[in-house]
């Protein structure tokens, strides 16, 4: 079994006991992957680094680069976990870590974010090669939340989608150095034909048997999530009533305010 922790809210960041304690009680879990805008618990909380030292893990780290601005009021600024990344980086195999720059907020400074964001963990974990990306989808209460904050999703058709993904490439390819960079697009099946850019498998039964040994590339595809995604079965431990604290003003798990 592979626990989620968690698409419904931020557990690392703000409910590590609660996952010390749901794997202490469990009996058939093996693996872990934990979703997160704050790596600084894997090496502060006690019990949450004998967690990712005891089972296969791997971390799907959102750094947008807009922590501390009106869309992501309550999450960290990149540079205050610097030091807290790069210790984890010597405790996990590489490629454990997956940069998440989700969702794609497409504004004047996009592009200097981006950079700015590969080349602090570039500088921690010594290489990144890849990147996780989708657009924000315009659900009616985030579109609401948004107004009433003086926000708004920029208006993008899929050939402006493209495009953006097109250079957020190139600009990758530029800074690693590397031109077989990847992106991984997240339920974003226009966007596959792109060379360079594949379907994100967040839950990656073939990364985890490539980087701990483990037989997760068979199993069966996550029938509980959306057509287009492409990641193996798990179970979420989360839940929307564990209230995330970041405030995320996109965020369609935060409840109606």
């Amino acid at each position: 079994m592979i626990y989620s922790a968690s698409r419904r809210t931020d557990l690392p960041r703000f409910f590590a006991d609660f996952i010390v304690g749901k794997v202490a009680r469990s009996r058939k879990l093996e693996a872990i992957v934990f979703w997160t805008k704050d790596p600084r618990n894997f090496i502060n909380h006690e019990g949450l680094a004998k967690v990712i030292d005891d089972y296969p893990a791997i971390i799907q780290l959102t750094i947008t680069g807009l922590g501390g601005s009106e869309w992501e009021p309550d999450v960290p600024h990149f540079e205050d976990f610097f030091e807290s990344l790069r210790l984890l980086g010597k405790r996990l195999p590489r490629g454990a870590i997956m940069w998440r720059f989700d969702p794609v907020i497409v504004d004047n400074y996009i592009y200097k974010r981006y950079r700015a964001v590969q080349e602090l963990l570039t500088s921690a974990l010594g290489e990144v090669n890849e990147v996780t990306i989708s657009f924000p989808d315009p659900y009616r209460k985030v579109t609401k939340r948004l107004r009433e904050s003086g926000l708004a999703f920029p208006e993008l058709d899929k050939i402006k989608e493209r495009e953006v993904t097109e250079n957020l490439l190139e600009l990758g390819c530029g800074i690693s150095g590397n031109d077989n960079f990847t992106i991984h697009s997240c339920c974003e099946p226009h966007l596959l034909d792109i060379p360079g850019v594949v379907q994100a498998k967040c839950v990656d039964g073939e990364r985890f048997d490539r980087l701990y040994g483990t037989s997760f590339g068979k199993m069966d595809k996550d029938g509980g999530q959306r057509p287009t995604c492409g990641c193996v079965k798990s179970t979420d431990i989360g839940s929307y009533e564990q209230a995330c604290m970041h405030r995320c003003r996109y965020c369609y798990a935060r409840p109606e305010e």
